[in-house]
Formats: C-alpha cells, sequence, structure tokens
C-alpha cells in the first residue's frame, strides 16, 4: 500500500493547525468517561464479526446489544446511524475524539481503503490492549506511593495542628526549661495551626497554577522533563514510553502506513512533549533521506540498543517485526521495574512514616520522662 489515503493526509496538516484537535485525549465535561478496557473489547467484538462475514451494520447492532456501559451504547448508537446515512466508519468515529482517538480514526480508514477493516481492527484491538496494560501497569506503581505519602501528611498534620496544642497548657506548669526536639515540635505546631487559612491558600493556589501552566506547552515541557529525570520512576516512565512508541509504530507500519506518515501520526497523537519533539526531528531527518536509525541517533530517550534493533529491522525489511519485539521487550522490563518498585517502596515508606510519626510522639512526652527522672 502506498501509505495514508489523501483524507488522512488532509486531517494532518488541519490537525496541525488547529492546535491538533484529535491529537490528545480530550475530556468532555459533564460526560461520563467510558472505561478504556469497553472501548476495547468493542473493537475486538467488531473485528470478529467483521472477519465472520457480518455486514457493518449489522455488526453495530450486535455491538448495541452486548455494550453495557450507557455511554459507550450511546456513542456507538449514534455511529450505527451515521453509517446507515452513509458516513464511513472512521468518520463516523472521529466525531468522538476522547474514546476514539486519532491513531484509531486513521488506522480505520486504512482498514476501509485496503479493504481489509476486520483485520486492522482486530490489530488495533491488541495494540489497545497492549497500551493500556501498560499504562494501568506505570500507574498503579506511582499510585501505591501517592497514596501512603498523603496518609502519612494527613497524620502528621493532625498530630501537629490537633493533638500537639493539647500539650501546651500542661508544658505550662513546668518549670524546667523544655527539650530541644520538644520546642521544635510546638513551634512547627504553632506555626501550622496559626498560619492554617494562609498555608491553605497557598496550597490552592500552587494547585491551580500547576494545573494551569500544564496546559500550555512550555509548562507540559517541563513536567515531561521532570518525569524522565526522577530516579528510577524515569527510568521506568522512559522505557514505558520507548514500548509505547514502538508498538504504535509497528501497528501502524503493520497496516501499510509508510514511515513518514506514521511518525506524522505518532507526533499528533503524543501526549508526552520530549517525545513529540523526538519525533519532530525524525520526521525532518527521514524526509532529507536519512534511516531511521540514523534519526535516532542523538535521541535522549532511545537506547542505543534500540536503535541497533531498528537498524537490523531496516537493514532485513522487517522493521515493523522488530520494532514489535523491541516493545515486548520493554514492556516486560516495565513489568519487572514495577515488581521490584512496589517490594522495595512499600517498607521504606513504612519506616519513613513511622519514624517520623516515633520523633513526634516521643518528642512530645519527652519533657514527662525528665521529669519523672528527675522526681525519682
Amino acid at each position: 500500500m502506498a501509505g495514508l489515503p489523501p483524507t488522512i493526509a488532509k486531517k494532518q496538516a488541519s490537525s496541525k493547525s488547529n492546535g491538533s484537535l484529535l491529537s490528545k485525549e480530550i475530556k468532555i465535561p459533564f460526560l461520563p468517561e467510558v472505561p478504556e478496557k469497553q472501548a476495547i473489547e468493542f473493537t475486538r467484538n467488531l473485528a470478529v464479526m467483521l472477519k465472520a462475514k457480518l455486514p457493518l451494520v449489522k455488526a453495530l447492532d450486535t455491538s448495541i446489544e452486548q455494550i453495557t456501559h450507557k455511554r459507550l451504547k450511546e456513542i456507538v448508537t449514534q455511529i450505527r446511524k451515521d453509517v446507515r446515512k452513509g458516513k464511513s466508519l472512521s468518520k463516523a468515529l472521529a466525531a468522538f475524539p476522547d474514546i476514539f482517538d486519532t491513531i484509531y480514526v486513521q488506522l480505520t480508514e486504512v482498514g476501509e481503503v485496503s479493504g481489509v477493516l476486520d483485520e486492522v481492527l482486530l490489530r488495533l484491538s491488541m495494540y489497545k490492549e497492549k497500551a493500556f496494560k501498560l499504562k494501568q501497569k506505570v500507574k498503579m506503581a506511582l499510585v501505591y506511593p501517592s497514596i501512603i505519602i498523603t496518609v502519612a501528611i494527613a497524620a502528621v498534620s493532625f498530630l501537629l495542628i490537633f493533638v500537639v496544642p493539647t500539650f501546651v497548657d500542661m508544658y505550662q506548669d513546668f518549670e524546667a526549661d523544655l527539650p530541644g526536639p520538644t520546642l521544635v515540635i510546638l513551634s512547627i505546631s504553632e506555626f501550622l495551626t496559626s498560619n492554617i487559612l494562609f498555608i491553605l491558600g497557598i496550597l490552592l493556589l500552587l494547585f491551580f497554577g500547576i494545573r494551569f501552566s500544564i496546559q500550555t506547552k512550555k509548562g507540559r515541557e517541563v513536567v515531561d522533563t521532570l518525569k524522565l529525570k526522577i530516579p528510577y520512576f524515569g527510568e521506568m516512565y522512559s522505557k514505558g514510553l520507548v514500548s509505547q512508541f514502538t508498538s504504535t509504530l509497528s501497528t501502524l507500519l503493520n497496516s501499510g502506513v509508510i514511515l513518514s506518515e506514521s511518525l506524522g501520526v505518532l507526533k499528533n497523537s503524543s501526549n508526552n512533549v520530549i517525545l513529540e519533539n523526538e519525533i519532530s526531528k525524525m520526521l525532518s531527518s527521514i524526509k532529507k533521506g536519512r534511516s531511521l536509525n540514523r534519526s535516532l541517533s542523538k535521541s535522549k530517550i532511545f537506547p542505543i540498543m534500540v536503535i541497533q534493533m531498528i537498524s537490523v529491522g531496516e537493514e532485513t525489511a522487517s522493521l515493523d517485526e522488530m520494532l514489535n519485539q523491541v516493545a515486548t521487550l520493554y514492556e516486560d522490563e516495565v513489568d519487572l521495574m514495577v515488581e521490584g518498585l512496589t517490594s522495595v517502596i512499600e517498607p521504606i515508606l513504612i519506616v519513613f512514616i513511622g519514624l517520623i510519626l516515633g520523633v513526634i510522639i516521643v518528642a512530645l512526652y519527652l519533657p514527662i520522662f525528665e521529669m519523672v527522672n528527675v522526681v525519682g
């Protein structure tokens, strides 16, 4: 196949001028989100029915009966109506960018034009399933420590704001000077209780300031750079990006989309500014006639081993297969890192939190211990 259909090329051009309307996962407010897992199941089931030679409208009818999620059922019902009116499936899907992203829509159009829609949808469902599992693994690795840290901050704040002040009246009856650790804890507690509204205001400003800044390209670039530089987490995140990139590129190439156009799709659908910049450099290099492996030679994300494997794939005319191998390899590495992280970070965090709480409690009771020793 000679690459993307003309309509897709036009979509890519327009996406650059309109801020890539379909390029990111668009969150539509006040509408319930469709679980990604259910969208994947819809894609897989539709592919199986088309493979069994069911007409598209009939396959959509059957899908509507099978779907349990209310909003997804409404969406597929609308898609069926549009298809019955003569719209292509890809154009009907494009009306719901929060569910069916750029890659989904464009691969569907490739399948329609080439007459292998069933195969493309099946490949798409497998790719989406793989990407979903990888995202869930990385998310779980980050969510668990975040929950523990949040609980720890809440517990320490409760002690300092509500418990420590109850000891102040008791300490006023002490004739001796209070120990240093106790004075430090009392000072922190007094500062928090006296400035609680100011502190909450600052935290709210920081929260909304960060949320606003990450809506800008510069802000996202700073955040994405930090993600890659955090010890251990950065390496895991980087490997996840490599796995997702190579898996997506393999799927596009295997579906018949030529390399330069596949990279264009990836650039417009990337949710990481650093990777997006890397893809822009790749595109520029490839348009000058260089190979993909040479275009990656100065990359900050792709390791030497990945570049060498891509080089072998290009030399043996099996680039899509080699990219799939790289994706699988790095997905396995992310798995190992997630397992290692959860097994190591849990005891470390628990010990760290225990030490903080222990220091506060000991500091509170230290004057009492000293008084008992003096009396004794």
